[in-house]
């Protein structure tokens, strides 16, 4: 629109705001209202009203109607809520932008609905991760949370059922051991006294294995078990680990010795010697040997 057009608008808005408020004997400018008795009197001034009256075509769209399909009724909401975001820019200076995506929508590569002013729509498409790349991966968000809440198939339900066990099992294992990086042992539980804990109440109908490997009802039975308590893990006490190689081997501790078993003096006798006649000095006479006593 070119601004002589706007302009005329303008002029021909309010020559008949105010001829329709002078026929009616209201006000157009400065008015005021007494409320008596309950009930609406004096004189309101025409153009507020008017300005209300737009308002309320602007912000409240007119609905489809009940035949129309869903596809119909969903652009015509988002498509009147542009509008208002556009009118909310021009009349206020509030920028902003919406984006919607259809996670029931079959295709990957759909851009999803953006909406809004000139100034958020342009923000969106020039934003790293924005504009079509980032509609789609927010689309695919929105599939993955979509499918978890509201599965409507067996394969997406078998998925989601796998998917939520192994959170469910590495968060109890976690939590059980304290080890913050532990990890399930499905094919060997008895590994997990690696981590000072041992897995109680498994199925005995179910083999030792991987969720990827069992079947769904399988593993919708072991999330069962661990959501009601009759499958957990519990502390054990850790035993010391024996090493394989001899030279790595730990040395069992050894008692220090007690106060009679490090003296054996008590149980040696020694024999006398003879007195010594011929004279020889100490230091030649022969070592004195001990006899058990």
């Amino acid at each position: 629109m070119d601004e002589l057009f706007l302009e005329r608008l303008d002029t021909f808005c309010i020559s008949s705001i105010r001829t329709f408020a002078e026929r009616e004997g209201k006000s157009f400018e400065g008015a005021y209202v007494q409320i008596r008795l309950g009930c609406l009197d004096g004189q309101t001034e025409t153009r507020q009203l008017v300005a209300e009256w737009h308002g309320r075509h602007l912000f409240s769209p007119q609905q489809p109607s009940a035949a129309s399909d869903r596809a119909t009724r969903v652009k015509s909401t988002l498509s009147d809520t542009s509008r208002i975001l556009e009118s909310l820019s021009a009349t206020a200076g509030v920028e902003s932008f919406v984006l919607a995506v259809d996670p029931t929508e079959d295709g990957t590569n759909d851009p999803g609905f953006l909406g809004g002013s000139v100034v958020g729509r342009e923000y969106w498409r020039g934003m790293r991760g924005g504009g079509e790349p980032g509609a789609r991966a927010f689309k695919s968000h929105c599939v993955k949370a979509f499918q978890a809440s509201s599965p409507s198939t067996s394969t997406t339900n078998a998925r989601t059922i796998k998917s939520t066990l192994y959170d469910a099992v590495r968060t109890a294992l976690r939590t059980a051991s304290g080890v913050r990086n532990a990890e399930m042992k499905w094919t060997n539980p008895a590994l997990l006294n690696i981590y000072g804990v041992a897995l109680v109440g498994w199925p005995p109908s179910i083999p030792a294995q991987n969720p990827s490997s069992l079947k769904a009802d399988q593993n919708k039975q072991l999330l069962e078990a661990l959501e009601n308590g009759t499958m957990y893990f519990t502390r054990i006490l850790a035993m010391p680990q024996q090493s394989s190689d001899p030279s790595r081997a730990p040395t069992p501790p050894v008692a220090p010795p007690s106060e009679d078993e490090s003296s054996f003096a008590w149980a040696i006798q020694y024999e006398p010697e003879p007195l010594s006649t011929s004279g020889e000095d100490e230091g030649d006479r022969p070592a004195k040997r001990a006899r058990p006593g």
